[in-house]
């Protein structure tokens, strides 16, 4: 039996590095899904981050319904970050919505720790080293025994940028040939997987590009090795409808915005002791390989110092002076009485105060350029719906359409928009950064010709997983936030399976959590990948 249906994932891929290298003939397997099927922009979700995007892709709901914000986000209630997990997905994804269709899960952002489907779950994003990460447990000594589980996983550097840059192209090379041999073992009508290796390429190697540098071609280098990866697959299954899709876009990261020395210079916060210690920037500051060597001789000592620079990752602020503070992907929260532990703003001021904070943080512009730093301001209720919209920040700041992010360090500061901080172990900050509108090819035997006339102008992230059940033939259960793109399905194929309206899906609960090492591996891995300081 060979897969109906794969959707491949290029996280953080662009047509606006796409389309030049397939102009070039660098993507060949790509160019032939765009020349006989379709293709159409992206729109992602917010915040357009891969762990709460790729969930949207697959649930078919905005994070108001489905409960993951990102995986590194605010804890409900406190003045502290939780990392977030499969566990915390409130809502059901494609594998869990279909009728005898059995699933390949592959590297999916958010499955870690993977959960029983019919068929099997990689669930190796996100995944401690020397977890089990498959479900059924035994798959993953059989994927073992074939590949090296290295290059199954999520890479980060950890000594030079020239060995990641050999990390991500050979990972690429062993997945090409794991995929397939995955999809035969495991019997999937369906194949869904996530590459993210063109992601961590664009956010350490962009400045690069059209320089003299030895790494001028990095990017493109990892485009074409994706590409390669995904010929493998097609040649492999020729009969199956093939999607590939990106969470977001990408593009030059132009600053930093320190916006709570931007809140403390206008009155809406104040500092007070910082909340880490030099123990905790001591061992953070230190290379990713010196740090699993701490971790592995002294643990005890490498938890505390984990647990004490965790704890101050939304700043060192003085909360019973604090009206507002921003988290970790540019959302602001007010701190609202009777909500946060010493919330002093009363609810009856809160809309005031939002549209204040909104028109200043919006007039706030790069110096260097005069460029403003964000783009919109969206208000809660504007962009989330659900049952887990209590859980939404305030405000969500557009940074990523400007070209900025919100600075990971939040410590007081004089400048507002400040430069990026090199990551230690390479010593280069990030020069990319995502943006909101992403990729969807399409091509298969239930696809429509490639046809300008039918070609959708734009699809939103939500419309990939109503899409793909479409494509298995299964109902589209009624309340998603997306829908099928009928554009791109064949009119012969629409006329004899018409896209049919469901039942609502109900909700999907998970028991259990990442324990305390757990929790702390992965941040590590967060911060030597750049997202959180």
């Amino acid at each position: 039996m060979a897969p109906r249906l794969i959707v491949l994932g290029w996280d953080s891929a662009t047509f606006d590095v796409v389309d030049p290298l397939i102009a070039e003939g660098r993507l060949p397997a790509l160019q032939g899904l765009v020349e006989r099927g379709a293709r159409a922009p992206l729109r992602s979700t917010w915040p357009p981050m891969t762990d709460s995007a790729w969930t949207s892709a697959f649930t078919g709901r905005n994070p108001g319904g489905h409960g993951i914000f990102g995986s590194w986000y605010r804890a409900p209630g406190e003045y502290a970050c939780h990392y977030f997990s499969s566990r915390d997905r409130k809502a059901p994804a494609l594998w869990e919505m279909t009728e005898d269709v059995r699933h390949l899960v592959w590297n999916i952002p958010m499955t870690f720790p993977p959960s029983e489907v019919t068929g099997v779950m990689v669930g190796g994003y996100g995944a401690p080293p020397g977890s089990r990460f498959t479900e059924p447990k035994p798959f993953q000594d059989e994927l073992a025994r074939r590949y090296p589980v290295a290059d199954i996983l999520d890479r980060a550097p950890h000594s030079s940028l020239e060995a990641f840059l050999d990390d991500l192209i050979r990972g690429l090379e062993v997945q090409g040939e794991a995929l397939p041999w995955a999809a035969r073992e495991s019997g999937a009508d369906c194949v869904a997987a996530v590459w993210p290796h063109v992601d961590r390429a664009q956010h350490f190697f962009w400045q690069f590009r059209g320089t003299d540098h030895p790494l001028a071609g990095a990017v493109d280098d990892v485009h074409a090795a994706m590409d390669r990866a995904t010929g493998k697959v097609i040649e492999a299954f020729p009969e199956a409808d093939v999607l590939v899709v990106s969470d977001h876009g990408a593009g030059r990261l132009k600053g930093d915005v320190n916006a709570g020395a931007w809140l403390a210079r206008n009155g809406h916060a104040a500092y007070g002791s910082p909340a880490g210690s030099r123990l905790a920037d001591a061992a953070w500051a230190l290379p990713p390989a010196v740090r699993k060597i701490g971790r592995r001789l002294a643990p005890s000592l490498a938890r505390k110092a984990m647990g004490a620079k965790l704890a101050g990752q939304l700043g060192s602020f003085d909360w019973a002076a604090t009206d507002a503070f921003l988290g970790f992907h540019s959302d602001l929260w007010l701190n609202l009485e009777g909500r946060e532990p010493l919330g002093r703003v009363p609810v009856e001021r809160a809309d005031g105060l939002l549209d204040e904070l909104a028109a200043g943080l919006l007039d706030i512009a790069d110096p260097a350029t005069g460029e403003p730093v964000f783009a919109a301001a969206h208000r809660r209720d504007d962009i989330y719906s659900g049952e887990e919209a209590w859980m939404a920040p305030d405000l969500i700041l557009d940074s990523w359409s400007a070209g900025y992010r919100v600075a990971p360090a939040r410590e007081a500061g004089s400048d507002v928009v400040v430069r990026p901080e090199p990551l230690a172990g390479v010593d280069v900050a990030w020069s990319s950064d995502h943006r909101p509108v992403g990729i969807f090819v399409a091509a298969g035997p239930r696809v429509a010709a490639a046809s300008p006339s039918r070609a959708p102008q734009e699809l939103n992230l939500f419309d990939v997983c109503p899409t793909a059940l479409a494509l298995l033939e299964q109902s589209v259960p009624a309340g998603l936030d997306g829908a099928a793109a009928e554009d791109v399905m064949s009119p012969e194929f629409l006329r004899v399976h018409p896209v049919e309206i469901g039942d609502s899906a109900g909700p999907r609960t998970a028991g259990g959590e990442y324990s305390a090492d757990e929790a702390e591996a992965v941040a590590a891995h967060l911060k030597d990948l750049g997202y959180i300081d």
